[in-house]
């Protein structure tokens, strides 16, 4: 059962010209038990809440991380512009679970778009922590679509656990690339689709904008892909 948290900020970046990363301490209670996926509701105003994916990992117990695009200058992000270092505010968490870990051994494919990354950053930390205590053996896969250059972040966080574990492999895709850059281009789902040789024996999480989640839904399943081996959230 979800329940109500009193925390603080400790931090707040902008990371691009649209999204703040944000870090909350937990004041009351001081910890938090979440599994990786799973989201906060934001309590932002009188009647007014805002769900938000938790992207910090569960043996965090003591913070949460919240990735918020701004960019619809709703209530929501007025609040995140808003907000200070210092500031004190309250939620309720944990709630959602839609994008909840597949017990199998097959391979899991991570495909988002947007700041649709924040659940799967959770989700692929907590299972790299296992993969260091043996734990798991299967591939984690990342595929992560932004459109601009100057909308990356995370980039080399991915990629130095990339570097660490063998059994997680990253590709960023812009698919408003400039002509400087140097890697993969277009739409997030092509690259999925082509380059992932063995779709019915994988585990699917799609996280993003919806028309992302629903053209890859779709043609997942048009190639055989059990349907209760798709797990989808939409961000917007």
């Amino acid at each position: 059962m979800p329940q109500r948290f009193t925390a603080k900020v400790i931090s707040k970046e902008k990371v691009s010209s649209k999204v703040y990363l944000v870090i909350f301490q937990l004041i009351d209670p001081p910890e938090i038990e979440f599994n990786a996926g799973q989201n906060i509701m934001l309590m932002i105003a009188p009647e007014v809440n805002r769900v938000m994916s938790i992207a910090s990992p569960p043996n965090l117990k003591n913070q949460i991380l919240m990735v918020h695009d701004v960019s619809p200058m709703g209530p929501g992000s007025i609040w995140t512009l808003n907000l200070a270092v210092g500031d004190q505010m309250e939620f309720m968490a944990p709630t959602g679970g839609a994008l909840a870990l597949i017990d199998s051994p097959r391979k899991k494919v991570f495909v988002a778009t947007g700041t649709g990354i924040a659940p799967f950053r959770s989700m692929i930390i907590d299972c790299l922590s296992r993969y260091e205590l043996l734990t798991m053996n299967y591939e984690l896969i990342l595929y992560w679509g932004l459109r601009l250059e100057e909308d990356i972040y995370w980039k080399e966080e991915f990629e130095n656990l990339e570097k660490q574990y063998p059994n997680f492999h990253f590709y960023l895709v812009l698919s408003k690339a400039s002509d400087h850059w140097q890697g993969k281009t277009g739409h997030v789902t092509e690259h999925v689709l082509n380059e992932e040789k063995d779709l019915e024996n994988s585990d699917f999480y799609l996280c993003g904008n919806k028309e992302m989640v629903k053209e890859l839904e779709e043609q997942l399943l048009a190639k055989n892909v059990p349907k209760e081996r798709i797990k989808t959230e939409l961000f917007y």
